[in-house]
């Protein structure tokens, strides 16, 4: 990587910082890169994109930061700023982050990386495992700083140094003055830590989660009957750290079978090539699923019950997806999860799972049907009654092999298409063609019909059902 800047000609003016050197240290992987230069940030990020084939991306022309994109690096290019690199690194967020290496100084002895410019203790820090902002001045210049702390404390395992804790509860309010698209950012970049859920707690305990989610906070005076601790608010933080656990094993403990097909499902992506993964946006639908139950509790027979909370869920949903500048995709996923998410436990009820019964659900899920899975079975091992877990694993397990194993039966090949419907029955285009094939496909996976012809008097009599009587729903 650093011979790949040898057309600049003075490369005392270059540095590495920030995160990449302290991966370095910490022995981590990384494939982000950020350098300061002293000269023309834009044109060295642009000949460097030229030199390596890459893709050049504008961040920020004001502020002269410029980003090459390729083979899944990341190098960010930035103009040096103050007098001199010390003075550049003082603007920074943490210690552990305002460590430099000048490129022509990149050595190592004995395993260790040397001639490392460090004036602000970050080597010392990254021993003791501290996370210890630079100065408060940074924390007022840029707020978004205050939830990055716990941020790195999730993802490196560190602690909040006392002095840096004080300044984050200080400045929380001034969260409201950063943008919510950084904001979101940020939180998902908490959430791809493969421990988020110490992050997120103390971010609550710091008071910020009320900044970002009241209507989550209030949560916690919920059901403390049924969840002593914080209600349903630390029923959701549990979730969270059953559905970590469960990452963490690869499933093993649950779904052992289909383990590695979930995972690969789950590291798709909700919409385009740089949108989050459903991995990461799972565990912010799993926090979110129960939002609904304090508009919806009701004392019933002096049992406190939640009829409805999905429904009052999915709107409060949509409220904070539309705050946080959630992408629409995003904010239909995690409202699909919530809407359905008591539906593998009303399966559980029945005396076997019916390839009817499998259609319908992942019918109504689509694509999300194995995530609901997902997320119903971490909901239920929050229950310390065996019973609930152990049925919701063995219906979780019915559904994907259903799904794995038995697609043929639970998505038949259709023997009609919606063209040859319109002609057979000499209708328009419109809702009645979607009901009809709906049926259809019902009656297939219930061997109702097997054969086109079959299915071409099944249709005749479903038209009258249809058109004229307005049974189909």
């Amino acid at each position: 990587m650093i011979k790949k800047l040898k057309f600049i000609k003075n490369k005392n003016s270059v540095w590495i910082v920030g995160g990449y050197i302290r991966d370095l240290v910490l022995r981590k992987t990384s494939k982000d890169i950020d350098f300061v230069t002293e000269g023309n940030a834009k044109k060295t990020a642009q000949l460097f994109a030229k030199k390596i084939k890459g893709t050049f991306i504008t961040l920020d022309d004001y502020r002269k930061i410029y980003r090459v994109v390729a083979d899944d690096w990341t190098y960010d290019f930035s103009k040096k700023q103050g007098k001199n690199i010390t003075e550049d690194l003082s603007r920074r967020d943490f210690t552990i982050n305002a460590i430099a290496l000048q490129i022509t100084n990149y050595t190592r002895r004995g395993g260790q990386i040397t001639n490392l410019i460090d004036p602000f203790g970050g080597m010392a820090d990254l021993k003791h495992k501290h996370i210890r902002a630079i100065s408060e001045k940074n924390f007022i210049d840029d707020p978004l700083r205050i939830l990055r702390t716990y941020r790195f404390a999730g993802q490196l395992n560190f602690k909040i140094e006392p002095r840096t804790e004080k300044l984050v509860k200080k400045y929380t309010k001034r969260l409201k003055s950063v943008s919510p698209e950084r904001i979101r950012n940020e939180l998902f970049l908490t959430f791809e830590s493969a421990a988020s859920y110490p992050a997120i707690v103390k971010i609550y305990q710091s008071g910020i989660l009320n900044e970002l989610t009241p209507e989550l906070v209030r949560t916690k005076n919920t059901a403390r009957c049924y969840y002593p601790k914080l209600g349903v608010l630390g029923h959701s933080f549990n979730a969270l750290k059953v559905l970590e656990k469960f990452y963490s094993e690869n499933f093993k403990s649950v779904f052992k079978r289909f383990s590695g097909r979930i995972n690969s499902h789950l590291e798709n992506r909700i919409g385009g090539p740089k949108s989050v993964k459903r991995k990461t946006l799972l565990k912010l639908a799993v926090l979110l699923h129960d939002i609904g139950k304090t508009g919806a509790a009701k004392k019933i027979d002096n049992r406190l019950r939640f009829f409805g909370h999905e429904d009052i869920g999915i709107e409060i949903i949509n409220a904070i997806g539309k705050r946080l500048k959630l992408s629409n995709d995003e904010i239909k996923y995690i409202k699909n999860l919530t809407k359905h998410h008591m539906r593998l436990g009303n399966l559980t009820s029945a005396q076997s799972l019916t390839d009817k019964a499998a259609w319908r659900y992942f019918r109504d899920l689509g694509n999300d049907a194995i995530d609901l899975i997902v997320l119903s079975v971490t909901d239920a091992y929050t229950y310390p009654k065996s019973n609930i877990r152990t049925l919701h694993k063995i219906i979780g397990n019915k559904l994907l092999a259903k799904y794995f194993d038995e697609k043929k039966k639970v998505f038949p090949v259709k023997l009609l298409n919606g063209f040859e419907i319109m002609k057979i029955l000499k209708i328009p285009e419109g809702p009645a063609v979607g009901k009809i094939l709906r049926k259809l496909e019902e009656a297939q996976v219930t061997k109702k019909i097997k054969t086109k012809d079959e299915a071409k008097k099944f249709i005749r009599h479903i038209k009258i059902n249809v058109l004229d009587k307005n049974k189909i729903n």
